[in-house]
């Protein structure tokens, strides 16, 4: 009797850590890997992790092209950080998320592979819901906020 009780508990742990990781972390993990395709200008990639967005409609909403001078400006990116501003649950399980992309890049001329000279914010908003292949991206809206370099930060 002991034992079984152990292993109901066990699973109702593992069934709410489950049900967490899926509310919370995935739909941040799927932002980020879409994101990272938007800026890495791979639409094609990242319309499939879409729910009916074409990769044209992407293209439009690109990340390079927004920030200053378009695609010419990076020699070079870096890994993107990325501060989540806020979170909202629909009552249909839509969660949309409010997030501040900073892209690390050189840009032409600076050749420095161990770190970044520059920095471009972007503000974006996405929403997603899941389906029964995952979470898809619902809608995007993609801001240029600002652009700096890394020493006057």
């Amino acid at each position: 009797m002991k034992r079984f009780i152990a292993i109901a508990i066990l699973m109702a742990i593992v069934l709410l850590g489950y049900r967490w990781y899926s509310r919370s972390y995935a739909p941040l993990q799927h932002y980020k890997h879409f994101a990272d395709d938007i800026l890495h200008r791979r639409y094609d990639a990242a319309a499939e992790l879409t729910d009916g967005i074409s990769a044209r409609d992407l293209a439009r909403q690109g990340s390079q092209e927004r920030i200053g001078a378009g695609p010419a400006m990076f020699q070079t990116l870096f890994p993107s950080r990325y501060a989540v501003e806020s979170t909202e649950v629909g009552s249909d399980g839509t969660v949309t998320l409010h997030v501040m992309q900073t892209v690390l890049f050189n840009p032409p001329g600076v050749e420095s592979a161990v770190r970044p000279a520059m920095y471009a914010k972007l503000n974006q908003v996405v929403a997603m819901r899941k389906t029964g292949a995952g979470w898809k991206v619902t809608a995007f809206d993609n801001k240029f906020d600002s652009m700096d370099s890394l020493s006057a930060r």
